[in-house]
Parts: structure tokens; sequence; C-alpha cells
């Protein structure tokens, strides 16, 4: 069950989506995803972005606010292994429809929650944006050519890592839980996506003090 919108969500179901899953995407009434009216191009009124990274997928509308539209998610829940999703922290929680929450119901869930910065610490609560994440990073300033002002990379590079880093952590959780019958809760944000990038220049800083710069289109 996803409930993601965007990209960070999408590219992780889009990802397991190629691998087989059966993904619902469940989407807000008031014109689903923000992502299908990202555009031109479109594709008969949608997105064609939207339509990528949301292929091999079905999708339908819950209003998650109301009582009826808890209910349908639930009885959804029923046969479901995973659930994804990319709201603000403690946006499920006060749905009722948190890891706590649905692994009373199914302890065998996986759930996996995508923000900005996680779900602890001093920034949790705010929203989280590609080039935000690129910037704090450090992405941006090991980006470009040498003496020029920092830059971003083209694609959003920290969304899709983000999803596919959470990709991979809901597999490892979903083959504990076949082994086990215990669900995890699966916690990934776009500044750590941003931040396992920079594994090489973190371990020279950490060694000798360096700090990395551009490099342009030169291999260090």
């Amino acid at each position: 069950l996803d409930l993601s919108q965007i990209m960070t969500g999408p590219i992780c179901t889009m990802t397991l989506a190629d691998m087989g899953a059966d993904v619902i995407k469940v989407e807000k009434p008031e014109g689903g995803d923000d992502a299908r009216r990202m555009g031109p191009p479109f594709i008969q009124g949608w997105s064609a972005g939207f339509l990528a990274v949301n292929r091999n997928k079905r999708s339908l509308a819950l209003d998650l606010r109301q009582d009826r539209g808890r209910e349908l998610f639930h009885r959804l829940l029923e046969r479901a292994d995973v659930v994804i999703e990319n709201f603000r922290p403690g946006v499920m929680a006060r749905l009722g429809l948190d890891y706590p929450s649905l692994s009373k119901l199914k302890p065998s869930l996986v759930y996996c929650s995508i923000s900005g910065f996680g779900g602890t610490g001093p920034y949790s609560k705010r929203g989280g944006f590609d080039l935000v994440a690129q910037g704090m990073s450090g992405l941006m300033s090991i980006t470009g050519h040498p003496g020029n002002p920092p830059a971003k990379v083209g694609v959003p590079i920290t969304d899709i890592s983000a999803g596919l880093l959470a990709a991979n952590g809901i597999l490892c959780a979903y083959i504990h839980a076949l082994k086990t019958g215990q669900g995890q809760l699966v916690d990934t944000s776009i500044l750590e996506a941003g931040i396992s990038y920079t594994v090489w220049e973190s371990s020279v800083y950490f060694a000798n003090g360096e700090v990395a710069g551009p490099l342009g289109s030169a291999h260090r």
C-alpha cells in the first residue's frame, strides 16, 4: 500500500513494482498525487514524469481524514505486506495510521517512512526538498568546476536515492518478517540519502582533515 507522492516514495514503489510487487497507490480525493500535474509534457492529461514513476501500479482515492476512508484502508491492510508513506513525521500518527497503530492490527507489517530529515531530531518536523538535501549533505559543494559556485546534481538525486534505500530496507525487513512473523519500521530520509554519497569524501576528511571540493568532469 503506497500512500506516498511526488518522487521519493513513488520511486521506491516503482522499483518494487518492477520486481513484481502488487502496488496499490492510495491518493487523496482532491486531485490525487500532486505529481499528476507536474508538466509539461502531459500524456492524455497526466504528467509524463508521473506516469513513468508510477508504472505497474493500481490506484484509488481515499480520504484518510474520514472514518470511512480509514475503514477501507484497514480492509486493504488485511492483504498487504508493506505500507509506505512520505508525509511529514506526525501526520500518520494523527490519522491513527502510524506504525505503532497498524502493527497492532498486523504484527507482520513492514512499514516504511521517508521524510526530509528522519523521524527524530530537531529538523524532523520540517518538510524536505531535494535541493535543500543536496545543499545540507554537502553534495553541492563537491559538484561543479573548481572556482565556481556550488551546483546541484542534474537530477533530484537525493529523492531518487532515498527511494532506492527505502526499497532496500523494505526487502530486508520483509525477509525478516517471512522468517519470524514480525514486521519492522523502516525509516529513512532524503538528507541521509545525500550524506550516503559522500562516503569517500567523508573518509578522507576523517583521516586527514581534507575538505573535498568540486572536480568538474575529472576523476579524483
